[in-house]
This record gives structure tokens, sequence and C-alpha cells, in this order.
């Protein structure tokens, strides 16, 4: 997903997987518009929170193992993601800033904001951020993309085709088990969970493996009816609630592999009719997503203050407070944008010439 795009030259840039990652990250936007309460959503309908949890982070890391194919050399994939952890430290040390101008204003005694925290959160063990709560919310997910980016890439660089194939396998046998069969198993931490590993892997895997397949109409039907009906038997068989895709997503279970599957089953059919599409909005927002990721954070932490203040209908909230994310997200992007953007120049410099050559 994030800290990529400088390892593919202009000229062969990829337009529909930016196109992609632009509907992804508004999505993020979107799903944590719903769950602006926190993990249960207070305002709107359990049926509907759920339905936006089908297109968001697996695919994130579906695009990144596609995103791959692309980057000439680990080294060059190494060099991004370096860049990238720079540009999160930096974002982490600003939103540290914030809090503490906020703590003063407040008169605050008991802030959370202090130098070990703040190095903590830089080498990904976080902390609380109140009153930006999303901001601590929102952040596991980098410790799980440094991670399968680094252990994917590998991978697929050192083993062969069919291997690969054989780790998907693996991957898919094993989170049934975690599921199903021994989930004390899937709770065993090496710095993150077995189970996050282990379903995060699998996506990145896929997104490689599949990276020049396109799907029939024929075979989407296919794979939408195998995959409903391999849903229904763990519901009729197994007496496990597969609407609940909340609470199947943290960890993230067989259940939620399932359901994202349909993302990606999605993104194979339409790439014949997008693969050669242009730069557009979706497209640079795709590009710039990290921006907008650490963007979303500040913008979900901002309406979830202002959300009690809405007395409406849960539909017309929901916009309203879409609407109001969507802008505070934009004017941060650009912030960032202008702040971050130098940095990781500079950044790119030091390790062509220094590090790197």
């Amino acid at each position: 997903m994030y800290g990529q795009e400088k390892a593919i030259k202009c000229e062969e840039r990829n337009y529909y997987i930016d196109v992609l990652k632009g509907i992804a990250i508004i999505s993020v936007i979107f799903i944590h518009t719903v769950f602006s309460y926190g993990d249960e959503p207070i305002y709107v309908p359990s049926w509907f929170s759920n339905f936006t949890l089908l297109f968001e982070v697996p695919i994130f890391f579906f695009l990144a193992g596609w995103t791959y194919s692309y980057t000439k050399s680990n080294k060059s994939y190494l060099k991004s993601l370096i860049i990238t952890q720079i540009k999160y430290m930096v974002f982490i040390t600003l939103v540290f800033l914030a809090i503490a101008i906020i703590d003063n204003i407040q008169l605050v005694t008991d802030s959370n904001i202090s130098l070990t925290n703040l190095i903590c959160c830089f080498f990904h063990q976080y902390t609380v951020t109140e009153p930006l709560g999303e901001v601590s919310g929102a952040l596991w997910f980098f410790k799980i993309y440094f991670f399968i980016t680094l252990l994917g890439s590998t991978l697929i660089k050192f083993v062969k085709p069919n291997i690969k194939i054989g780790i998907m396998i693996i991957c898919f046998i094993s989170l049934f088990l975690i599921t199903f069969v021994k989930p004390i198993i899937g709770v065993i931490n090496i710095g993150i969970e077995l189970s996050y590993i282990i379903f995060y892997l699998f996506f990145y895997m896929l997104g490689n493996y599949t990276k020049d397949m396109d799907i029939s109409l024929g075979k989407l039907v296919c794979l939408f009816a195998v995959t409903i009906i391999e849903l229904l038997i763990i519901h009729n068989f197994m007496h496990v609630d597969i609407t609940n895709l909340q609470r199947h997503k943290f960890p993230p279970n067989f259940i939620f592999m399932l359901w994202s599957l349909f993302g990606v089953y999605l993104v194979l059919y339409f790439k014949k009719y997008f693969n050669n599409c242009k730069k557009n909005i979706l497209s640079v927002i795709g590009q710039y997503s990290i921006y907008v990721y650490f963007a979303q954070m500040i913008g979900d932490s901002i309406i979830s203050w202002i959300s009690v203040y809405i007395g409406v209908e849960w539909y017309y909230k929901m916009i309203i407070l879409f609407g109001i994310d969507l802008i505070i997200t934009a004017v941060i992007t650009i912030i960032l944008k202008m702040i971050l953007d130098p940095i990781g120049k500079f950044t790119r410099k030091v390790l062509d010439e220094k590090i790197c050559t």
C-alpha cells in the first residue's frame, strides 16, 4: 500500500492500482466515520456497519503484493519502506506536538505526552493519543504493514513460483485451523499476533501471484457462489455468526478472509477494463494514500468530538460526518504533503548517495 509509489517510474505506473488504492483509502475514511465511536457503532445499524468492511485493509495488502512486481530490486523496495518509516515518525512527532498544545490550552495535568512514549511510537509500541484518540486506534496497521511487506517481498524474491502457491495454501489452511480448531495458536505473539501475520501474508502473496490475471464474468459469479456457500456452511454447521465482520476482523480470522475475498474478485474482474486507465483524481489520492491515511486519523478524531452534537437520523448524520471528515482529511493531506514530500526527497537522496549506492 504505502511507501512504494517512488519505486515505480512514472512512465511505468499502473494507474489502476492507484485508483484502487484511492477507492480503498476513501473506504477507510468512510468506515472510520461509521465507527467514529470506537469498535461498536452507536448511531449506525450493525448490518450497515458490517457491510462497510468488505473493501478495506486486506485490499491494501493485496495491492502491496501486486505493486511489488513493479519494483526493480529489493534495495529500491527497502529504500521506499525506510522513507515511509521516516515520514511516519515525523507525522507521529507532529501529533505529539499537537496533543501537547491542546493539553496546555486545556490545562491537562496527566498528559500521556512524553519523550518515552514518542520513542515507543516510533518503534510501533503504540500509546494513548487522547484527545486525538483515533490516531492510536489506527496505528496498528503500520506495524503489520512493515512486517508483512518485508516478509512477503523476501519470500517472493527467494522462493520458486510453486512454493509461493504453497505458502498461500498453508496460510489459508492455517487460518481455518486457528479459527475453528486451535484458536490459542492465533494469539501467539512474536511482536505481532500470529493470526495477523498469516491473514495479511495470504493477501500480500495472493496480490503478487495474481498480478497478471483477470477473470471473466462467469468465473466471477462462480467464485462469488463458492465463497457464499462456504460462509453458509460455516454458519449452519459450525453455528458461527458470519455477519459480525468487526468481531471477525480483530483478530482477523477465516470468516473475515472469505468476506475480504469478494473485494479481490471484483479487482481481478475489472482489471481488464481499467488496466490502461489514465491519471485521474482517484489515482492521485491513491498515489498519496500514505498522507491520506495519516490525515484521516486526525479527521476521525475531530468528528468523534462533534458527532454527539448532530441529532438527526443516522443516515443524515453519517453523510454529514463523512463530508466533514473528507474536508478535514483533504486539508490535512495537503499540509502533510507540503511537509513530508521534501523530507522524503531528502531521505531518498541520502540513501542513494551515502548508504544504498
